[in-house]
């Protein structure tokens, strides 16, 4: 981070008391005010053909003012921290508010909260990592490419970001993380055959980008020859990326907003045994395997809810204002998950126990079809393989496939113990493991490599 340090913190005691002073001026002392300090520092390179083609890096501090009263609320933000920047965005959001319509879902800021000890997520490795630790990613993936005679492209980036929250109650709130982010796709010269690999870490001693450049070339160089299979009904074993892919879409599901409303499928089903015994998932930022923030946007602290507990729909979140409407308990909005209960070993461990099935490497242009049922529609890509016996036996070619999670997870019989940081990119942190589930729905053949 090459910008001139500044303490997150007393930035936003300083911009709390601006704000105030600025709404006092302005005869609006009552107001509700809460300010949101960040320092963002992000870098990146792009490689594709083998050949390096982009890099990007930029350091910020940005402050954001949320103005209510009554029942209007509005906000603004800066990326300029002086103190008469600082001003002039409380003076934007009280402006604002004065103009919106009324919300009548508006909730007041938080009072003071207490927030539970998380493990670390962040590492100075990744804070400090400089152009040429960068294009050394790049590097290693294009000599694996070119060593093998097959083309790569790819993406790495690196980010630290340190966050600060404070309000006209008294709340304050603070927390730092890093993370590393990587993806590649490899493809054969002829373009027959293609694979891929990606991960996310908060430290970057996880990370292991060569070896993931390796699995994308390998994939490729296994899925050229791909024989076209009927549409119909597979036995699939699914690698983490594609169960996170599916699963993703039914997170908003387990909203007790959206099941009061009748507009989740899992109205009428909470407590109810939907899925395998083995599944269940959780969010916690005290999980070491996915370390979180220990509190969501609003300053709600996030502690430890496990969603589902095998098989079982245990809970599911709730918003602030939901929760006073319905005299409930409030969740906060996490954006970490966590999917785990398997007992097999390995992908490998799944593959050697499957009569007849296809291992699916990711999902792509995936979209919902249906929200009730959470029915999903998307393709499969950069590497279909055919298991016979226990044994890969050769490639297959893509599919379009029109399926839902919740079948995913009924119809799982096995999933791997370890699990996973998969690439989400702004879909927030995902831990989840391989799974195995029958009677997935291919619908229809794709040409597409």
């Amino acid at each position: 981070m090459s910008t001139p340090e500044i303490d997150i913190a007393a930035l936003a005691t300083k911009s709390l008391e601006i704000a105030l002073g600025v709404m006092a001026k302005n005869g609006a002392g009552a107001a509700d005010v809460r300010v949101d300090v960040y320092r963002n520092a992000t870098a990146n390179v792009r490689f594709a053909r083998n050949e390096p083609t982009t890099a990007g890096e930029s350091d910020e501090y940005g402050v954001s003012c949320w103005v209510g009263f009554g029942y209007r609320h509005a906000s603004t933000s800066i990326n300029q921290i002086d103190e008469a920047s600082i001003a002039g965005v409380a003076q934007r959001a009280l402006t604002m508010a004065k103009l919106s319509p009324e919300d009548p879902e508006k909730m007041p800021v938080l009072g003071p909260q207490t927030y539970g000890l998380v493990p670390t997520s962040w590492d100075d490795a990744v804070a400090t990592m400089t152009p040429a630790d960068r294009a050394a990613v790049a590097a290693r993936a294009i000599a694996r490419g070119d060593e093998s005679k097959v083309k790569v492209a790819g993406f790495f980036e690196r980010n630290a970001s340190e966050h600060a929250m404070q309000n006209s109650e008294g709340l304050i709130a603070r927390h730092r993380n890093t993370y590393a982010s990587y993806t590649v796709t490899a493809r054969t010269a002829d373009d027959a055959g293609s694979g891929w690999a990606g991960r996310d870490v908060w430290r970057l001693a996880d990370l292991e980008d060569d070896i993931l450049s390796g699995r994308a070339i390998d994939k490729a160089e296994r899925s050229v020859d791909a024989k076209v299979l009927p549409p119909g009904k597979y036995t699939v074993i699914l690698e983490p990326q594609a169960v996170y892919e599916l699963l993703a879409f039914m997170i908003p599901s387990l909203d007790q907003r959206a099941i009061d409303e009748g507009r989740s499928f899992f109205a009428g089903k909470v407590g109810q045994k939907l899925f395998a015994d083995f599944v269940s998932l959780r969010s916690d930022p005290a999980d070491t395997a996915i370390p979180g923030a220990p509190y969501d946007w609003e300053g709600m602290p996030l502690g430890n809810h496990p969603w589902i507990v095998e098989g079982r729909v245990n809970k599911v979140t709730c918003s602030r204002y939901w929760a006073k409407k319905k005299n409930l308990e409030p969740t906060g909005q996490p954006t970490m998950f966590h999917l785990s209960g398997g007992k097999a070993d390995s992908v490998e461990e799944l593959v050697r126990t499957t009569k007849k099935g296809l291992l699916i490497t990711r999902f792509w242009y995936n979209r919902m079809l249906e929200p009730q049922s959470i029915a999903v529609t998307g393709l499969t890509r950069d590497g279909v393989y055919l298991v016979e016996d226990g044994k890969i036996t050769g490639a297959v070619a893509n599919f379009r496939y029109n399926e839902s999670p919740i079948t995913v997870l009924k119809n799982a019989d096995a999933m791997t113990r370890e699990t996973v940081r998969v690439a989400a990119g702004s879909g927030g942190g995902w831990h989840v493991p391989a799974l195995r589930t029958n009677d997935f729905t291919m619908a229809s053949a794709s040409a597409a490599v």
